[in-house]
């Protein structure tokens, strides 16, 4: 089957799927969306859904745009570390995504820095649009800007590719200013490769005939049925609430043309060069990005370690977050011991 053939299929499911949905009726999504909240253990659910006080900042973008950035420094208490951990979230998501790991990291020393992506959040898309040569851009520009050195770069998903773009694409800076990375529930390339151009113009002529999407993310019932896709086993209704309403709040404009960006990229052929340290984290029940595309990616980086979480899906710092921040603090004093940082 082509690849213009498989997207058709794929976006057929999608219509079928949705289809269906509404021909259940009301009642079976709001039975399903009640099983979802049914869970009975979820004890930070009033403080993951409250809106977090955050001091933020802007920077300026290459083209124009803004970067909005939450910089925590270490806790008070806590011995600082020497490494800057800096955190770059999904596709239609914010710097929510990583509410926790905004208070775990600075609680065991580390100064902690989360960024919107273009036209994500709070930050404001810039002439050049969307596009993996633009994630990577900034990237440079949180490091250049905030002068960080001897950082962790941390990429969930699409924060993931940006993470790989960012060192391949400059991989002096990268030396100069990163000890190490994570690809957390990512991939190095997706499906289109040489008829990405013909899907991306599928796709447009797909999104010109369906309706804006911001009533579905926006239900509190369909939207959270959605958004259990991307979870593992048994989550809690807090963590696939949180997830839906950073989609819902995402603009319509960033919602179609983001993912529509990474339509047949492919970053396979550097990641070879990659030099820094690398830490890939992937949950066994990720549907989004499978474990076979972090092995991918573990083969073909050389020292890459590989960590699979059993039963985790697409959100593993939500899902899994004792694991996840054992992972990334263990990981952040391994490559300060090993580059003698101080």
């Amino acid at each position: 089957m082509s690849a213009i053939g498989r997207a058709g299929r794929v976006a057929g499911l999608a219509g079928a799927v949705l289809g269906a949905a509404a021909v259940a009726g009301y009642g079976v999504t709001r039975a399903g969306a009640r099983r979802i909240r049914a869970h009975v253990d979820d004890p930070d659910a009033e403080r993951l859904l409250e809106e977090p006080v955050w001091v933020s900042r802007t920077i300026p973008s290459f083209d124009g745009g803004t970067i909005n950035i939450v910089d925590r420094e270490p806790d008070p208490d806590a011995e600082r570390m020497p490494v800057t951990f800096v955190l770059s979230h999904g596709v239609v998501l914010s710097v929510r995504t990583w509410l926790r790991q905004l208070d775990a990291l600075p609680a065991a020393g580390f100064r902690t820095i989360a960024f919107d992506h273009r036209g994500h959040g709070g930050s404001q898309l810039g002439t050049a649009g969307h596009s993996v040569a633009n994630l990577a851009e900034d990237f440079r520009a949180v490091l250049e800007e905030l002068d960080l050195h001897d950082a962790v770069l941390v990429g969930h998903s699409m924060g993931g590719i940006a993470v790989q773009s960012f060192v391949m694409a400059h991989p002096e800076i990268a030396k100069e200013r990163a000890a190490g990375i994570v690809l957390l529930s990512s991939l190095a390339k997706t499906i289109g490769g040489s008829h990405a151009a013909q899907i991306n113009q599928f796709t447009e002529r797909l999104i010109r005939r369906t309706p804006d999407t911001t009533r579905i993310w926006a239900s509190p019932n369909f939207g959270l049925m959605l958004t259990r896709m991307g979870f593992g086993r048994d989550p809690k209704p807090s963590q696939v609430e949180l997830v839906r309403r950073m989609m819902a709040e995402c603009d319509w404009e960033t919602r179609t043309a983001a993912p529509r960006s990474l339509i047949g990229f492919d970053l396979t052929e550097g990641l070879d060069r990659i030099s820094l340290p690398t830490l890939i984290i992937c949950g066994t029940h990720d549907a989004i990005t499978p474990v076979w595309e972090s092995q991918a990616m573990q083969r073909a980086i050389p020292g890459a370690r590989l960590e699979l979480l059993d039963g985790g899906g697409h959100m593993l710092m939500l899902e899994r977050t004792a694991d996840v921040d054992r992972l990334l603090i263990d990981f952040a004093r391994e490559v300060a011991s090993a580059s003698d940082l101080h």
